[in-house]
């Protein structure tokens, strides 16, 4: 009985290691989707160009307040189509304080989620070595009465400042609102 099970375990053992062995990693400046018939692809930041976001950002003028941090989510699976691929990507959450009212405050209200889109400000693609494309973000309700969906891309533009703080200029794009309840 014992070497039956000594047998079986390391069958699954290597099923396990040839499943993963067939996973392709690719830099994840190389964009997406992977290529049709191509096994699982792993776009990895292999360059850790999305480091030098990873950080807590201030926004502060006389009457608003915006605060966001944002953390890298590694080998976060990509759904849709046959294949589901992986990719390394930012998500952040958030504070919107104007004329301190609190407008959205989304930090740990999804902590404990590994899904990305759990976040509400998640993606990653490469643009260019100081540009990012955020694919995905949505703003909470603003009364906690309804769901509020806005939607839409977001482009991050780091300026690094020499002798001082570096800079994160955010310009959102294509912004719709839908599913409004």
């Amino acid at each position: 009985m014992k070497l039956k099970f000594l047998y079986t375990f390391l069958i699954c053992l290597g099923l396990t290691t040839t499943i993963k062995a067939q996973e392709t990693i690719k830099s994840l400046k190389t964009g997406l989707p992977g290529e049709i018939g191509e096994g699982p692809v792993y776009y990895k930041d292999i360059e850790n160009t999305l480091d030098k976001y990873l950080e807590t950002w201030l926004y502060v003028d006389g009457t608003t307040y915006f605060k966001i941090t944002f953390i890298k989510k590694e080998h976060t699976p990509l759904t849709g189509g046959v294949k589901v691929d992986y990719r390394d990507m930012i998500a952040g959450e958030y504070l919107l304080k104007i004329n301190g009212i609190t407008k959205y405050d989304t930090y740990g209200a999804n902590n404990s989620s590994n899904d990305s889109m759990a976040n509400y400000i998640s993606g990653g693609l490469i643009v260019s070595e100081n540009k990012l494309e955020i694919l995905f973000y949505t703003e909470p309700p603003l009364n906690g009465l309804c769901e509020r969906y806005a939607s839409g891309k977001l482009l991050l533009e780091y300026t690094p400042i020499f002798g001082s703080a570096d800079e994160l200029i955010w310009t959102r794009t294509n912004n719709q609102l839908y599913g409004d309840t």
